[in-house]
């Protein structure tokens, strides 16, 4: 049975009902969409956030795609058609660029090889460079342009996937010297890859992701992976960086690199004029101000308590303290000197964006969000690059938890580059972290208003797992089947994974029959330690793993138990989920310490059960 269909076309004007098909007439590609998007309106929404977000948890399916005639489907086997949405993370790119370009792609135009490389034959392996080819064939016939960490012009016609790889993606500072590149009106396509020892292979082009910055400073990115659903992070924040490299650790042998393009998308004056039932919502999820004027006194109003009284001329630095250097002779934005190594010191703080307004546009000076000149969070980077050829006064008011300070200085013309820090380049110090809480800055070139802008410093969130409830009796008969159940939920910010786990250590007294959701693992099952040693289950465990664990999301597992001989039996119960704020494999447990521990090493709350 085929799915329902509705037909769509780019950009959106008026909606004509019909017994089976909705036509939406504008002066794009008539694109054919499934009714599951339809019901999450996809026909109404012209903002490229809103347009991905209807596609937020579809779930994974190994080759899965959306045909240009709106059935999912796969790119090996078009002809066989789902009745349930599936997407890998080249149909969601895919489906997703069709309503951002109005262009509704065939699969065999997608994954065009464009070099004649990757066919059956190659000696690089069949299809080694798919993804790359898969990004390049989306973006064809619009403005675009590799993004590099330094900014050099790179050949996307002459170039292949063995030099067209882009930057190591678990590299902190190329991520920062990248993002500060992104525009808010435009797309960005990436292909990820990776060196094999895969048999006939040496490289492999094998994941693709889309990016899209959210004019609030925010730049997120969504794909789908074999281990969660469709889902998005905002690559502005520590915590998102962490997770996306966590999802793509490197092994000893392989280095990935991601190559990114830039993309203009078709007529973006038309977008970001979607109706909101509520007002915008920033960065940390909390609510921001809604129409400009309230976004600009916003930044004004940060923290009445700390604003200067009036007469009062607040503190300030000059530009002698300040960071300058000169684009041809260093690297783009960070401080004068050569990046030191990453400090041992690891802060939990972050700088979130939130809201900003431009008053008037100088187009010859480019900024980005601030951020933490390192990982040990002392002091907040400000960076500012003058294009022009004539030299701009520069004037900072910047008010938070340490009242109000000023920075009076210039930028140098010809593609200088300024890094202002604080607090240091506001006349003040102190030891320790930056202080926690709203900052707001008013930008003036020459006197004359350029922006506003509203951040936080806060402490990353992370994943926090809690049992809820266990239920359970406290005494039963041998030889009876009885059920427990185990509610957990997650406090904190989304996961990428987690899992529920029962197990008793003598299977004697308490034998596990089944997991509803989850699986028996028997005895002799080899699974992971808590130090991720692979080990043998001496005794069965009940587990249900959960992919993509959301914030205040509550899962649960109902495990079947054969009572076995009379006497009394200890259940452990445990959960963990992946910390979101670690490149590595972190687990967050609940219980987070227990004097017993399971035959995975994992801490355990204790339930015994009498069996008569």
């Amino acid at each position: 049975m085929r799915n329902p269909r509705t037909y769509l076309k780019c950009a959106f004007v008026f909606v004509a009902c019909l017994p089976l098909f909705c036509a939406i007439e504008a002066s794009g590609d008539e694109i054919m969409v499934p009714d599951y998007l339809w019901q999450r309106g996809i026909a109404q929404k012209t903002d490229p956030l809103d347009i991905a977000d209807t596609h937020l948890r579809i779930p994974y399916r190994d080759d899965g795609a959306l045909d240009e005639k709106g059935y999912f489907t796969t790119f090996s086997r078009p002809d066989i058609h789902f009745d349930t949405p599936g997407l890998n993370c080249s149909g969601l790119v895919l489906s997703v660029s069709r309503f951002l370009f109005g262009r509704n792609f065939t699969l065999i135009e997608a994954t065009r090889d464009r070099q004649g490389n990757s066919g059956q034959g190659s000696p690089l392996g069949k299809d080694w460079d798919f993804g790359l080819d898969l990004i390049l064939n989306i973006s064809d016939g619009v403005p675009r342009k590799a993004i590099m960490p330094d900014g050099r012009d790179v050949p996307l016609e002459t170039g292949d996937g063995t030099t067209l790889r882009g930057f190591n993606l678990h590299d902190y500072d190329a991520w920062q010297h990248v993002l500060s590149q992104m525009q808010p009106d435009r797309v960005y396509l990436g292909s990820i890859s990776k060196t094999s020892n895969k048999r006939g292979y040496r490289l492999l082009h094998y994941h693709v992701v889309i990016m899209i910055p959210d004019g609030k400073g925010g730049v997120w990115l969504y794909h789908s992976t074999h281990r969660s659903q469709v889902h998005k992070m905002n690559l502005r924040t520590r915590a998102g960086l962490n997770r996306l490299m966590a999802q793509f650790r490197n092994s000893r042998s392989d280095d990935k690199m991601i190559f990114i393009v830039e993309a203009l998308p078709r007529e973006p004056e038309q977008r970001g004029t979607a109706a909101r039932d509520e007002a915008p919502r920033g960065d940390s999820g909390k609510p921001v101000a809604g129409t400009q004027d309230q976004i600009a006194a916003e930044a004004l109003k940060v923290l009445d308590g700390n604003q200067t009284k009036p007469g009062d001329s607040p503190p300030s630095g000059d530009s002698r303290n300040a960071a300058t250097t000169d684009d041809q002779t260093a690297a783009p934005p960070q401080p004068e000197s050569p990046a030191p190594a990453p400090p041992k010191e690891i802060s939990k703080l972050e700088v979130s964006h939130l809201s900003g307004r431009v008053f008037n546009p100088f187009p010859d000076l480019v900024t980005h969000i601030p951020r933490f000149v390192d990982e040990s969070a002392r002091e907040i980077q400000l960076w500012f690059r003058n294009r022009g050829q004539q030299e701009k006064n520069l004037d900072i008011l910047l008010r938070g938890p340490d009242g109000d300070r000023q920075f009076k200085g210039t930028v140098p013309p010809n593609n200088t580059d300024i890094a202002i820090v604080y607090p240091r380049d506001f006349g003040i110090s102190y030891q320790g972290e930056v202080h926690k809480g709203r900052y707001g800055l008013d930008v003036r070139v020459d006197d004359k208003q350029w922006f506003v802008d509203v951040f936080e410093v806060a402490e990353r969130r992370d994943a926090v797992p809690k049992i809820v409830s266990f239920n359970a009796p406290s005494q039963v008969r041998s030889g009876e089947t009885f059920t427990v159940q185990v509610k957990v939920v997650n406090e904190g910010a989304e996961s990428d994974y987690g899992g529920i786990t029962i197990s008793s250590p003598d299977s004697s007294g308490l034998r596990l029959v089944s997991a509803q959701p989850g699986r028996i693992y028997s005895g002799g099952s080899t699974v992971l330690s808590v130090t991720s040693d692979k080990i043998r289950l001496q005794v069965p465990m009940a587990e249900r793993w959960i992919e993509l664990w959301g914030e205040n999301q509550v899962c649960d597992m109902k495990v079947r138990i054969r009572a076995g001989r009379p006497g009394t039996y200890p259940l452990y119960v445990r959960c963990t989920l992946r910390s979101v704020n670690v490149k590595s494999s972190v687990v967050l447990m609940d219980p987070p310490t227990s004097d017993t521990k399971d035959q995975q090493g994992f801490p355990v709350q204790v339930f015994p059960i009498t069996v008569r």
